[in-house]
């Protein structure tokens, strides 16, 4: 992804490692949000965040994880929001096509500040 990022935008790719202690999200050091599959509550939760014209994060946990959104987002809540595709084929047409893949987003300065660079 670095690489084909600096074939639009210059420069030359970085790739920075870091480390997460996962038990902070059990032990309650952090508020976390978990989703463990595509599901409704996914889909609502991905358009609601990328929807928000002012980039505001409209929630409070500090670490949220779950499957990743596939790069048509954007185009996809356009056809959504406009009425030209159901809730339905919105979700469809956002998951990932090479199957279910994770992420963690870290939403927080109290998130970021418990990641260590490898």
């Amino acid at each position: 992804m670095a690489k084909l990022k600096t074939v639009f935008l210059g420069g030359d790719p970085v790739v920075m490692t870091f480390d997460f202690d996962e038990s902070l999200v059990t032990d309650g050091t952090l508020r976390f949000k978990s989703f463990e599959s595509y599901s409704e509550d996914w889909a609502r939760f991905i358009y609601d965040h990328r929807n928000d014209e002012q980039g505001r994060t409209l929630h409070d946990f500090d670490v949220v994880y779950g499957p990743i959104a596939n790069d048509r987002v954007g185009a996809q809540i356009n056809n959504f929001r406009n009425g030209y595709i159901s809730f339905e084929t919105f979700l469809e047409r956002i998951k990932y096509m090479r199957g279910i893949t994770f992420q963690y987003a870290f939403c927080t300065e109290l998130a970021i500040s418990k990641l260590v660079r490898i």
